[in-house]
Order: C-alpha cells, then sequence, then structure tokens
C-alpha cells in the first residue's frame, strides 16, 4: 500500500519535536512492506491507500475536508481529549522510525535552518518508559489513566546511533520502579531529559540524589501550579538544593481560573518564592489570557521570565524600562512599558510589591558556594549531621575512613561546610580538620584512592560549565591556591588572571577569561570557592585549599593528582574505561564537535599528569588509562 502520514502541528505553526504517534505507525507499516511518505500538504490525499493524520495541540487548523475522507485515520490530543484510541499493541510497541523526518530535516538545512533547531528530529531517542498519572490535574489532557505504569522498556525506542534521549513521560516520579527505570537509562551512556518535566511534589532525598546525579540533559524542569502548594513546593525546592546547585525551572501557569489582577499577584508571588531558591520560572499561558484586559502585561510577564539572560538581571520594572529605551519612536510608549504603567496606576500595591524583585537579590542559593560543589548553600549543611555522618565522626574513627573518603569524592560531605559560623556538627577547628583529610590522602597511593572512588561512585553529570579549560595545570593547583592565600579574600576573575599571567597587557577580557579558567579548575580540585556577590564572580580559597598552601611542592602535586578524580569528567572517562575502550572526544558528547576538538588536549592533559604519578606502579588504574584513546 502507499501509505501518507501528516504531522498536523508540523504543517500549520510549526514545530520542534517529531510526532512519535506517526514515527511508530511507519515503522509498523515499511516493516510490513507498505510505502510509507511524510507529507507535507494536504492535496492528494485520494491518492494513498491510507492516511494518518496526528496532530497534538487543539488549536492546530486542519482543512475541513481532510479529516473526513474515508481513506483519513485521525488521531492525537489536538483531535481528542484523551488522545482517541490507544494503537494497537503491536505499534505501540515497535521501535519508531527516525528516519521519517529526514527528508524534512535536510531540506530544511539546505535552506539554512540552524542544526540545532532540528536537533529533536536528528539525535534524539524517543519514547514513554511510563504513562499516566494519578493528579487528573483540571488544565491537563492527561487523565486517561489514574495511575503511572510502567509502558516500555528503555531498549524499545534506544537507537544507540543517536547521541541523546528524551522522553515523554506524564508522570515518572509518580512509577513506584522509577529507579529501575534510571538504571536502565544510565546503562545507555547517553544523556537523557524529560520533556514533560518532573513532579517536584514527589520528590524525596532518595530520587534528588539519584536524578541530580544522572548524566541529564539541559535543565531540569518541574511546575508550580498553584501558590496554595507554596509549603510543600518550598520543602521540596530545599530538598533539591541540597543536592543539585544546577539551573532548575518551573512551569508557572496562569490565567487558568481567573486573569485578574489578583491571578498576576498569584503569578508574582510565585516567580517570588522560585527566585528565593534560584529557580527560574517558565510562563505558561492558558489560552483564556487572550480575554482579560491585562493580555499584554501577561506577555511581557513570560517575556521576561522566559529569557532567562533578561530575568537574572533586571526586575520586571527594569525590563519594561529597557523596551521602552530601544523602542524606535521617542514620542510614544512601547506597549510592554505600557503596561507597567496601566497596571501600577491601577494596582499600585501589588506594583509595590513586586515590579522591583530582582532574582538576583532574591536568590539564596547564589552567593554561597555554588559552582562545583553539591550543596549550594549553608542551610543544606545540616545534611551531615542528620545522617550522623560528620567530618568529626571521621576524625574520631567513628565513621571508617574510606567511607568519608568516598563520600568526599561523592560531594556527599563538603569540607567548606566547616567554615559556616553556625555549623554545630563538630567540635574541632576546621584548620586541624582539613589538615588531617590532607595528611589522611597523602598517607594512601593514588590507586587506593582511586579504588575507593570507584567503590563509592556515582558519577556525576557531565556539562559544558564543568569540562576544564585550562592553559597550564601549575596555574591551577600552585599558582592559583597562593595568589588567594596570600591576598586573604575574594579577588575576581580578572585580578586573578592577571596576577597569574605575570601582568601581563592581554587586555582585560583575555585576563578575566585566564582567570575564570584556572579558578573553575582549582574549585573542582576543592582548592578554591567562587561566589557572586553583587552578581561579580569572585575567587576565595577554600578550607581544603588553606591545608594544601601548607604542603610541600612534591605533596602538592600528589594532592592534585587525586583531587583530579573529583572531576567529573574525569570520573566519567575513568569509570567508563573499567570496562571496555572510552575516546575521550566521544566522551564530551555534550559539547558541539568543534568545542570537543578544542577541549579534548586539556581532558588529555589531566590523564598524563594522573598517569605521571602512577610512576611505574602497576595497578588496576594503569589498565584502565590504557583503556583510554587521545590522551597520550
Amino acid at each position: 500500500m502507499r501509505i501518507g502520514v501528516i504531522d498536523a502541528d508540523l504543517l500549520d505553526k510549526g514545530t520542534r519535536h517529531p510526532n512519535l504517534a506517526l514515527m511508530k505507525i511507519s515503522a509498523f507499516n515499511k516493516k510490513k512492506g507498505h510505502s510509507v511518505t511524510l507529507l507535507r500538504s494536504y492535496s492528494g490525499l485520494d491518492s494513498y491507500d491510507k492516511v494518518y493524520i496526528s496532530k497534538v495541540f487543539t488549536y492546530t487548523n486542519v482543512p475541513g475536508g481532510a479529516a473526513s475522507l474515508p481513506n483519513v485515520l485521525i488521531g492525537g490530543t489536538g483531535f481528542f481529549d484523551d488522545g482517541g484510541e490507544c494503537l494497537p499493541d503491536e505499534i505501540e510497541h515497535h521501535m519508531p522510525d527516525y528516519d521519517l523526518y529526514k527528508d524534512y530535516a535536510n531540506d530544511e538545512l539546505k535552506q539554512g535552518r540552524n542544526r540545532s533547531a532540528l536537533s529533536d528530529y536528528l539525535d534524539y531517542s524517543v519514547g514513554f518508559t511510563t504513562r499516566g498519572c494519578f493528579r487528573k490535574c483540571s488544565f491537563c489532557v492527561n487523565k486517561k489513566y489514574d495511575k503511572a505504569f510502567k509502558h516500555s522498556p528503555v531498549r524499545e525506542f534506544y537507537d544507540p546511533t543517536k547521541p541523546y534521549i528524551y522522553l515523554w513521560d506524564d508522570n515518572f516520579l509518580a512509577y513506584e520502579g522509577w529507579e529501575s527505570i534510571l538504571d536502565d537509562l544510565e546503562s545507555t551512556g547517553k544523556p537523557f531529559q524529560f520533556r514533560q518535566g518532573l513532579d517536584i511534589r514527589l520528590m524525596t532525598d532518595r530520587k534528588a540524589a539519584r536524578i541530580s546525579k544522572a548524566r541529564y540533559q539541559g535543565d531540569y524542569i518541574f511546575a508550580f501550579d498553584h501558590l496554595e502548594e507554596r509549603e510543600l513546593i518550598e520543602e521540596k525546592l530545599k530538598l533539591w538544593r541540597r543536592h543539585s546547585a544546577r539551573t532548575t525551572k518551573l512551569y508557572v501557569l496562569c490565567a487558568y481560573n481567573s486573569h485578574d489582577e489578583k491571578d498576576i499577584e498569584n503569578t508574582f508571588e510565585r516567580i517570588k518564592i522560585l527566585m528565593k531558591y534560584g529557580c527560574l520560572p517558565y510562563i505558561m499561558r492558558y489560552g483564556s489570557y487572550k480575554d482579560s484586559p491585562l493580555r499584554t502585561l501577561y506577555i511581557q510577564i513570560a517575556r521576561w521570565c522566559n529569557q532567562p539572560q533578561f530575568f537574572k538581571k533586571k526586575s520586571f520594572r527594569q525590563f519594561c524600562e529597557a523596551n521602552q529605551d530601544y523602542h524606535k519612536s521617542k514620542t510614544t510608549t512601547c506597549s510592554a512599558y505600557q503596561s507597567l504603567v496601566d497596571f501600577e496606576s491601577a494596582f499600585p500595591e501589588i506594583a509595590e510589591k513586586y515590579f522591583d524583585l530582582r532574582f538576583d537579590e532574591e536568590n539564596q542559593y547564589g552567593n554561597d558556594y555554588g559552582y562545583g560543589r553539591k550543596y549550594a548553600h549553608k542551610h543544606s549543611c545540616n545534611i551531615c549531621a542528620g545522617q550522623q555522618q560528620s567530618w568529626e565522626d571521621a576524625f574520631l574513627g567513628i565513621m571508617p575512613l574510606h567511607q568519608a573518603i568516598g563520600r568526599y569524592f561523592r560531594k556527599d560531605m563538603d569540607l567548606q561546610c566547616l567554615s559556616y559560623t553556625d555549623v554545630a556538627c563538630v567540635r574541632y577547628s576546621k584548620e586541624i580538620l582539613a589538615d588531617w583529610f590532607c595528611e589522611s590522602l597523602l598517607a594512601m597511593t593514588l590507586s587506593e584512592v582511586f579504588g575507593i572512588v570507584i567503590h563509592n561512585m556515582c558519577p556525576e553529570g557531565v556539562f559544558a560549565s564543568n569540562i576544564p579549560q585550562f592553559s597550564n595545570i601549575r596555574d591551577v593547583y600552585m599558582a592559583t591556591p597562593q595568589i588567594l592565600g596570600l591576598s586573604g579574600q575574594s579577588i575576581t576573575y580578572e585580578d586573578l588572571g592577571t596576577y597569574l599571567d605575570n601582568g601581563k597587557d592581554k587586555g582585560k577580557v583575555a585576563q578575566r577569561k585566564y582567570g575564570e579558567n584556572h579558578a573553575k579548575l582549582a574549585t573542582l580540585l576543592d582548592l578554591a570557592v567562587i561566589s557572586a556577590p553583587g552578581n561579580l564572580y569572585k575567587v576565595t580559597l577554600s578550607v581544603f585549599g588553606t591545608a594544601f598552601n601548607k604542603r610541600t611542592a612534591n605533596e602538592k602535586r600528589e594532592l592534585a593528582a587525586r583531587l583530579l578524580l573529583r572531576v567529573p569528567i574525569i570520573q566519567r572517562i575513568l569509570i567508563d574505561a573499567l570496562l571496555s575502550e572510552v575516546d575521550i572526544e566521544n566522551a564530551l558528547s555534550c559539547l558541539a564537535e568543534k568545542t570537543r576538538k578544542r577541549r579534548s588536549p586539556n581532558v588529555a592533559a589531566l590523564l598524563r599528569f594522573i598517569s605521571g604519578e602512577l610512576g611505574e606502579e602497576t595497578s588496576i588504574m594503569r589498565r584502565v588509562l590504557d583503556n583510554i584513546r587521545g590522551w597520550r
């Protein structure tokens, strides 16, 4: 048969997501020997034996006559509230046809479209591991099932030639077997993400620990739909922030039950709460906002929040004022500024309360120890005491040393916590404990430390932000801690770069970048701390860095080799190399191809540094290094 399939959302307003149902229908029919074509228009449908039309969105336009033709079958939530009839099992559980959109994507590329906009069609395995949700939110189309249940194993839709995986699960964390599915996803070695977000209300310490350490691609996304749930949401965000300093977004639904000033106030209050926890709101406007006299204001709030480069740096008022500054006409008012003026005139108390809020001022998690650390804020430091496993326990031998080392390299314990003025879990000074830990690491061989690390490791996610860039490894572990120790205070990236480069006249931008790159790797080694007071990044000597500075040059080199096992990309490569050969460039899959080539020499240099400290030692670590291509 000649079969045509139509992605109605693609033909109407366009979409960045392939239609999974159509890909399964295509693969099933191709296996039966039929020809399948992704149609780019509604003309000539009667020349096909069968035509499948699917749409996700109710507002997608489909010509009236098309859906009523006798050879046409329709489906999807755009046509039916519950999505319509389920696909037969032999189609639903068929490997998707990942070539269905290939011609479309290639044609778009030839016309000059950016490849990143077509990544969903080219780079991802797509599927559902679970289906269903128990919540049945009134605004959500997902009401067909009463609970979350296992839908398909990862292997059912996993294509090993694709670099990434994304999932459409309705409420993954509501499924009791979530952890075994995470195991299956992680066994692929590919970064993955849940496109519909995760339910923060179901977060537990175990879930946060596993998810935060997974090879998750992109930002973590949750939702904050109802202000009445603020206590629960705040409790769960505190829990989440104990484990992750990564960018976290929450969908914020507005204009659903009402679209008046009370709903605007409700929306801003949720935005304020998210600012407090260093999270980004993503405004989801319910369709009824278009009927509101505040329609333009809703649009401007969404423009402000949904563009992090503005949201992180400007209050809503400053955002609207900036729009006015860029307005072409100096005699008229732009829509953004006018919406602010009109609302403030009618509801001054609400405007006074919210319009001048700034993310960088409200964020309690932005000005402490975030980069390269698991615990982003001092309010999380009670996690060690809560588990009755503190640095004091390790020092006194109550907790075995190998366990303390394992937790340190897993970043479940952070020596920097000892600098908090209100820490109550230890009686000994931070200097005594840091010196003791330095000596403990030096008393072990590098291979012994590696053995403890791999036994305890749940590798961190590797991202563009934590893949090292540096020019001189000695500037990282020798000069940076020494400069920070001599300064006795926080210094900027630019100042650090100037000191490291002996004041060479490179220009401010180059000096700042040099300082930033070396500070970041020093921080990953726990020799420094990066903070952002007033949104200006500064570097300070860490608690461990103070103890490190007391050691001899040889001891510093030995410690640096051990501390490199804290760097996520090094962890990932060494642990993967336990089982099979690893190529450095392939391990940098989160980067663009050109960037991989630039960063690979840095990663190779760190592996050579580790190898140099092994000397002639024959050990499992030497065999692991032999399994890595591209570092010699």
